[in-house]
């Protein structure tokens, strides 16, 4: 059967969840056009050149898991994989105002046992605090059924503090890992997404927490490289097209997509990778308003602050470190994780769950963290700084709530010949580019899987 007889699908939105989609149903030989607002492919992951340093700077730092394994089949499948690095067993340096440096990191031993002789050693929590914590991440090990309601409807933190766990120890132990992964702190994501991070990561595969991040921009990582494939392909890239309305026809399907300019796009079935607010604005409103659509807006959205600074000299020898005790969360050395040429560094701060920092000013943000850069890397407080940009993401990920699963809608919708895609569907993963991949996938796979068996059925392709 010839490519076009397999029919067609329409991809609306080129984020990681969409260009995943185009590139799946493209491979499986089906006709796809992928329409972005954006004259860029890449959503929420991109990197722009900055005009006074000539570089190029990530939107923000963005980095994979050992358990990410359908993120990192797609890079390998788009010959992206290379322009990445993975840890070949994890290693998270912690460190703390004080001085206190310590390691969460893996051993030889099979997990779960992997992490013990880094926890103990670890210098942010006492002794008693260590003890109380391995009951409790056994009991996260050993819960098979993470998605029941009690959890699902319960928040992490309260979990914890019901387990033995002192603020203390969620502070400089649990939020260390849950705040990055969750753009939220403990007390406010659900125990179910909780017990997911931590069994996928840490609890059940010694190499499930391996970090990885991308060498490359990640456009050219993402964006650049997909264009390049899908045009290589048979796909037609609509960028720079804002779609305005998907109109239903009586059979409660799709009939088309109208974009902004009036041009409309058909085709047999039809894939959004859009986010859900702009989702729902394109439906008309009575099919908003339908159970199988509606919970999608309440969503609510948690930001991300991404601080780029460029000092005229080294301040430290590290890829990436974490703190306690400190407004600074992450830091990451990206002269040293891209290669660039010195004399300076330029590092990049990653601020989660950024609700304080949110609200200021570029100049607010820089009274308040280079005077903090200068207590945790010593050596700062003599550089001289070249450079600040801020980069906010308000809209960064969805939240992970007690009681909010609904809102997490599957991939198939109630127009028969629509299915849905991105982080935010019902994939069972946060908001992470692994979840993206994996909406995209699946939305892919049911599409193909519907065009195909009709094409099995019709009478040209009997023999």
């Amino acid at each position: 059967m010839a490519a076009q007889e397999l029919g067609s699908v329409a991809v609306i939105g080129g984020g990681l969840a969409g260009m995943t989609a185009a590139w799946a149903l493209m491979r499986a030989g089906h006709h796809v056009t992928l329409v972005e607002r954006r004259p860029y492919l890449g959503g929420r992951a991109y990197s722009f050149v900055d005009q006074e340093t000539g570089m190029e700077v990530d939107n923000g730092q963005h980095v994979f898991l050992g358990c990410n394994t359908a993120f990192a089949d797609l890079l390998a499948d788009v010959g992206s994989l290379d322009r990445t690095f993975r840890q070949r067993r994890l290693r998270i340096e912690v460190r703390s105002p004080s001085g206190a440096v310590g390691v969460l990191g893996a051993s030889p031993l099979p997990a779960p046992l992997h992490l013990l002789p880094s926890f103990f050693r670890y210098p942010h929590m006492g002794l008693r605090d260590k003890l109380r914590a391995i009951p409790a991440l056994l009991r996260i090990r050993a819960e098979r059924h993470r998605d029941r309601d009690a959890l699902r409807d319960r928040s992490f933190g309260a979990w914890l503090a019901a387990n033995g766990q002192s603020d203390h120890a969620i502070a400089n132990f649990w939020d260390v890992i849950v705040v990055p992964a969750l753009n939220d702190v403990s007390r406010d994501v659900s125990a179910s997404m909780g017990f997911m991070v931590f069994q996928e990561a840490l609890l059940r595969d010694s190499h499930g927490a391996d970090v990885g991040f991308a060498r490359a921009g990640l456009s050219g990582l993402l964006g650049h490289a997909f264009e390049a494939r899908l045009r290589e392909g048979s796909a037609t890239l609509l960028l720079g097209h804002t779609a305005a309305q998907v109109v239903v026809d009586d059979a409660s399907r799709v009939a088309y997509v109208e974009l902004a300019d009036g041009e409309r796009v058909t085709a047999d079935w039809y894939v959004s990778a859009l986010p859900p607010g702009a989702l729902l604005g394109l439906l008309p409103p009575e099919v908003s308003a339908m159970p199988g659509f509606a919970p999608a807006a309440t969503h609510t959205w948690s930001p991300i602050v991404n601080l780029h600074v460029w000092y005229d000299r080294p301040i430290g020898d590290f890829d990436f470190v974490a703190f306690v005790d400190s407004p600074v969360q992450w830091v990451f050395n990206r002269t040293g994780i891209a290669g660039l040429d010195g004399p300076g560094q330029y590092i990049t701060l990653s601020q989660s769950g950024a609700w304080t920092f949110w609200p200021l000013s570029k100049e607010e943000l820089r009274e308040l963290f280079l005077p903090e850069l200068a207590r945790l890397f010593p050596r700062s407080a003599e550089a001289g700084v070249e450079r600040f940009i801020v980069v906010k993401e308000q809209h960064a990920t969805f939240r992970s709530l007690p009681g909010t699963t609904a809102n997490r809608l599957p991939t198939r919708s109630p127009l028969s010949n629509l299915l849905l895609a991105g982080d935010w569907t019902d994939t069972g993963w946060p908001a992470t580019m692994e979840s993206a991949v994996r909406s995209g996938n699946a939305a892919a796979a049911a599409a193909s899987d519907a065009l195909t068996a009709r094409g099995a059925d019709a009478p040209e392709a009997r023999p």
